[in-house]
């Protein structure tokens, strides 16, 4: 027996320190673990930290992960509190998950990890906005911040069906106890169970999700980026548009471009005949843009405005285009 545990022991503190591939739940605070995928970048090359889309988990970056980590370059994943193997932990989830408590954590399990300042952020969506609350609270800590078709606001056909409703409910019952918010979340949460199941059939995966994802909607419904930008940090944003975005409007990405501060701007990309889970229907692309970012090609400056054929992999802009490895 005590040959089997020395045996066990040394098999286990080989392996670990072999790995360079980590999956595990990281506690950051005495009452929350946040699941965690990180495959480490090899010496010398950059790390990016993947935050999820409003439905994902960390397996749906799987196809862009595998090219960033074709290109050497580290990846880390995480499943925020209300998605995938961590909602599963403490499913299920009754309250508002708050953008800002997002944030707390990612600046917890970041520490944890020690992982390297400043940090690489490609943001989908709704990890878009939070990546944009992280870096406007933390600037020196934020490299580069490419943003893929981030939430910035809600959606503005949403925002007013809803607010018709509350007007409407305040003519017909003058005696509803309930505030404007009480109602604002009593709609919006109709909307999510109403329609999500059809347009997001992935939040029907397990029998937690739908609600949660009705709480991560209310939790960042409130977030206005425009009202943070000033304080993102110098040369870090890089904002991808999805060209055929099914979800967000183009003028909404627009608007928000306007308010980021010159200083702040890096580079913007319309890419054509992509819809809104660029790491879902272009991963080749996502992951060599990405790369191109890293890299600190001097054409990603100074707010320079591009255009892309995501399949065939040319990158336009006015001056001339360039083509990127595209696997």
């Amino acid at each position: 027996m005590k040959s089997f545990l020395i045996a066990g022991a040394f098999l286990l503190v080989a392996t670990s320190a072999s790995a360079a591939h980590i999956q595990k739940f990281v506690p950051i605070s005495a009452d929350r673990e946040i699941y965690v995928d990180w495959n480490q970048a090899e010496e010398g090359y950059p790390t990016v930290v993947l935050l999820n889309g409003l439905t994902y988990k960390t397996t749906e970056f799987q196809k862009m992960t595998d090219q960033l980590l074709d290109r050497r370059v580290g990846v880390l994943r995480l499943d925020f509190y209300g998605q995938g193997k961590t909602l599963l932990k403490y499913a299920p989830v009754a309250g508002v998950i708050s953008v800002h408590d997002q944030i707390r954590d990612l600046k917890l399990l970041l520490t944890k990890l020690r992982l390297e300042k400043p940090y690489n952020f490609v943001g989908l969506s709704y990890g878009g906005g939070v990546a944009i609350g992280y870096a406007a609270k933390y600037p020196a800590e934020v490299s580069k911040l490419i943003l893929m078709a981030p939430f910035t606001e809600p959606l503005k056909s949403t925002d007013d069906w809803i607010k018709s409703q509350i007007w409407y409910t305040r003519q017909v019952q003058p005696w509803n106890p309930y505030s404007d918010d009480d109602l604002y979340d009593y709609f919006l949460k109709q909307i999510v169970y109403t329609t999500y199941p059809s347009a997001e059939p992935i939040v029907l995966e397990n029998p937690f999700k739908l609600e949660a994802t009705y709480r991560l909607v209310q939790g960042i419904r409130k977030f206005r980026a425009d009202s943070v930008t000033k304080n993102l940090p110098a040369k870090s944003v890089h904002l991808v548009v999805a060209g055929k975005d099914q979800y967000v409007p183009r003028e909404l990405m627009d608007a928000f471009w306007e308010a980021v501060p010159k200083s702040a701007r890096a580079s913007t990309l319309l890419v054509n005949n992509s819809e809104h889970k660029m790491p879902e229907s272009i991963p080749a692309f996502s992951a060599a843009w990405v790369v191109e970012i890293l890299n600190e090609n001097v054409l990603l400056k100074n707010g320079r405005e591009f255009e892309a054929d995501p399949h065939r992999g040319v990158v336009k802009y006015d001056g001339g285009k360039f083509e990127l490895g595209v696997k």
